[in-house]
């Protein structure tokens, strides 16, 4: 039974450290991204850092979807502040490493893979394939 004790603490240690170092991971201008918060905060907050006049600082891409009469938008985070191609060039940067932004009525509703995932399965809006 000692031994079951200490398997399970193990377990959960490891657990509490990978949640950790995944967090660790994400910018800190995507972690400062609350829900609720308009737009023009977000874009505020991504423009720490970055040179320059743009007006979507460190947005790779963006989508825009109107659904049942209400506009819905997405911000991809790029932590270099590269712009996604729009000619016959491969984009830069693999999708699983930026970081999305969902907003309906230029309010943030969400943020991450899994929550963007779930709005796009509600919509029937395809899914980015992230390999």
């Amino acid at each position: 039974m000692h031994s079951s004790v200490r398997t399970r603490s193990l377990t959960l240690i490891a657990m509490v450290a990978a949640s950790f170092l995944a967090a660790c991971g994400e910018d800190a201008r995507v972690e400062a991204v609350d829900t609720g918060i308009t737009r023009d905060s977000l874009l505020s907050i991504w423009s720490k850092g970055s040179h320059g006049v743009d007006s979507l600082p460190n947005v790779y891409q963006r989508e825009r979807y109107l659904i049942a009469g209400k506009t819905y938008e997405v911000l991809y985070f790029s932590p270099t502040g590269q712009k996604a191609y729009t000619g016959v060039q491969k984009d830069t940067i693999p999708w699983k490493d930026l970081s999305p932004v969902a907003m309906i009525e230029n309010k943030v509703v969400g943020k991450g893979w899994p929550f963007l995932d779930s709005l796009y399965t509600a919509n029937r809006i395809p899914l980015k394939k992230r390999s």
